[in-house]
């Protein structure tokens, strides 16, 4: 049977140059490496390595083991991830992405109190647009992802989890605190960038009014909510923002709202998930305490 530890030697040997600075980097003795070194050149039965007296210098069969074990190397340490979290359900690690609002908002507290619940599954949130998640949980990059707004794919399930407001902010001394939907095409605005959820739901719902993009007055474009605050707080324009993500500004003084008459803008929050996915036990533990501790605070 392969000596998976002997595979993790070489690479480290070769990486290095060096069978004391591998040593080193493994934690192991020099004569345990030179070792693991001459008994898998003696399994294969080719040397891997020239050895001088000042460096180790790979021979051809050492750069084609290097460049296949990189691979094998890969694998092996994935499918041993896969595996513990098979043995363990409640240990592994799970990857979610997010959209801005509640990648930022309301994930990283849902995740402390998780982690009380389960402190050996190891989280890793990857906050991006809306768009940009759900192409990578198409495509497999993540096994959940939590998004602003729903773009039907075939082969993924969008499930409301969570409800939202879109607001118009100002900055503080901003004349009005109330525009009609008439006024809003002469007022300059801050966009989002096209993959933002945020963005295209404020817009979706402004042409439901038989207001389109081309009638806004567009002053700038920044990619991410803080930088559209940042914006409206010097004044470069009014911005469309989640109304979870304005709490500390407003409090502060620091931006103000401004309402649209006989207009409102709420949408959903969604997961969503590949529609033929088995989650890996970790991620399923994760995915339904999501799911019920969302549903409490609906």
């Amino acid at each position: 049977m392969f000596d998976w530890r002997k595979l993790q030697v070489f690479l480290k040997v070769y990486e290095a140059k060096s069978f004391s600075q591998a040593a080193k980097e493994l934690f192991l003795s020099q004569p345990t490496v030179t070792i693991h070194i001459k008994e898998l050149e003696e399994q294969l039965g080719v040397n891997l390595f020239e050895r001088t007296t000042r460096n180790v210098v790979p021979t051809k069969a050492g750069h084609i083991l290097y460049q296949y074990g990189v691979k094998l190397w890969q694998l092996w340490s994935g499918l041993e991830k896969e595996l513990l979290s098979h043995k363990d359900p409640e240990s592994g690690r799970v990857e979610v992405g997010a959209s801005t609002i509640p990648g930022e908002t309301i994930l990283p507290s849902l995740i402390k109190e998780f982690k009380s619940l389960y402190p050996k599954v190891q989280v890793y949130l990857k906050v991006t647009d809306t768009q940009d998640v759900i192409e990578k949980v198409a495509n497999g990059e993540y096994e959940l992802g939590v998004v602003g707004a729903e773009i039907p794919h075939k082969n993924l399930v969008f499930i409301k989890c969570c409800e939202d407001e879109i607001v118009l902010i100002a900055p503080k001394h901003f004349e009005k605190s109330e525009i009609s939907l008439d006024e809003l095409p002469k007022i300059p605005l801050i966009a989002r960038e096209p993959g933002s959820g945020t963005w295209k739901t404020a817009l979706n719902k402004l042409k439901d009014k038989g207001i389109y993009p081309s009638e806004l007055n567009i002053v700038a474009e920044m990619s991410s909510t803080s930088a559209v605050k940042s914006g409206v707080k010097v004044g470069i324009g009014l911005g469309f923002v989640s109304k979870r993500a304005i709490d500390l500004e407003l409090a502060l003084g620091l931006i103000k709202l401004v309402k649209i008459k006989d207009f409102e803008i709420k949408r959903q929050f969604y997961m969503v998930h590949l529609k033929k996915k088995r989650f890996s036990p970790p991620s399923e533990i994760f995915y339904n305490f999501l799911m019920e501790s969302l549903a409490k605070r609906a």
